[in-house]
């Protein structure tokens, strides 16, 4: 069972799949909508809270991706340190798995991470010092920190990418597999 993430949740959304924002250059989602497993939608909202209790909020690009949708990714991706092989399932497949970032709550400015969300370069990932400004490198320990504190583990590459432990208690779903998901209403082209 997949849950969706909503603004009532205090998270905002920013759903870039389903729009013509992302390296696809077209919608791949043709509806924008951010579902999550009980377990990752829980601890993302602990996630919130934390931030909250900063004077931050989370801002979340992507959540569930159907196994179409990863293969999309997949064949378009020059480099595959950037999307797990749809025949493995990878981790957003199986709705344990979000792409975001932080916001400050006050003046709702995205907080600046060094590279933008999909940067497929190596400034993106968690461990990069060289080339980034301190108050990135900060900001990128920042959410690290919030997330780590509530379960999630990171994806070293992404700054931006966060799952659940334990993927194998969860099948990775296709679109067939989630009525009134993201691609609810889309080809399997994503068009």
């Amino acid at each position: 069972m997949l849950i969706p993430i909503t603004d009532a949740d205090g998270i905002l959304l920013d759903l870039r799949y389903a729009s013509v924002d992302n390296p696809l250059g077209r919608a791949v989602y043709a509806r924008a909508v951010a579902l999550l497993r009980p377990p990752a939608r829980d601890a993302l909202l602990r996630a919130a809270a934390r931030a909250r209790a900063v004077g931050l909020a989370l801002k979340v690009y992507d959540a569930f991706r159907p196994l179409e949708a990863q293969r999309l990714f997949w064949d378009a991706a020059p480099d595959k340190t950037f999307v797990a092989d749809p025949r493995m399932g990878g981790t957003h497949p199986r709705g344990i798995a979000v792409d975001l970032t932080l916001v400050d709550a006050a003046t709702g400015l995205d907080l600046p991470m060094g590279t933008g969300f999909d940067d497929f370069s190596a400034l993106s990932g968690h461990d990069r010092l060289e080339g980034l400004a301190p108050d990135a490198v900060r900001n990128r320990a920042l959410l690290l920190g919030l997330m780590t504190a509530c379960g999630w583990e990171h994806y070293g590459p992404e700054w931006w990418h966060y799952h659940l432990p334990g993927r194998e208690a969860y099948p990775a779903l296709s679109a067939a597999d989630v009525p009134g998901g993201p691609m609810d209403g889309a080809s399997e082209a994503g068009e």
